[in-house]
């Protein structure tokens, strides 16, 4: 694995860059004040936009670290506007495999956006990190991750039976995985 940071990713339709400071308020408005956009990930919708504004804070100051990656989803038209984020939220030396973690507005969903997001990260973490393996996980209740996992080339991996609990539901975890060589 090698330690190379955050760096700006781009296909036919998005720009995959750092988060600034300035996309507090588009962030907020896109996804990080919505329930509904939050069901499945693992924090809760900011209250207002300083709550957000401090997140991306601490984000770009973690951007010192050449172990941290995170990407603020942008479409090429409007690459000033971010709509999701995608991010290497776990990584383990020994086997040099990591876990990705995503969330995007619901205004863009059923677009393609999201598989074109992770396969353009599942590239970068093969060729230009190093990693060997890849892993991603869903809650069973929301199977269009799933889809958005397969349609990037990742297989199942496993399932944890009523692995995740939160937010007034219990689910299982489905794990997905892909190695360099597929």
């Amino acid at each position: 694995m090698k330690s190379i940071g955050t760096q700006t990713l781009q296909t036919d339709r998005l720009i995959l860059r750092r988060f600034m400071e300035s996309d507090a308020e588009a962030m907020f408005q896109n996804w990080a004040s919505s329930a509904e956009n939050l069901t499945y990930v693992t924090w809760d919708p900011h209250s207002d936009v300083e709550v957000t504004r401090n997140s991306i804070h601490n984000w770009v100051a973690s951007y010192a670290n050449p172990n941290y990656y995170k990407w603020a989803i942008c479409l090429k038209e409007k690459p000033e506007q971010v709509i999701g984020d995608i991010s290497i939220v776990a990584m383990d030396e020994n086997d040099s495999s990591c876990e990705i973690g995503y969330v995007l507005g619901k205004a863009y969903w059923g677009r393609g956006i999201m598989t074109e997001a992770l396969k353009t990260v599942l590239d970068f973490c093969f060729t230009q990190a190093g990693f060997q393996k890849v892993r991603a996980r869903y809650a069973s209740l929301n199977p269009v991750s799933g889809r958005v996992m397969e349609k990037a080339g990742m297989s199942y991996l496993k399932t944890i039976t009523n692995g995740v609990e939160r937010k007034g539901y219990l689910a299982d975890l489905i794990y997905y995985q892909i190695s360099r060589e597929d």
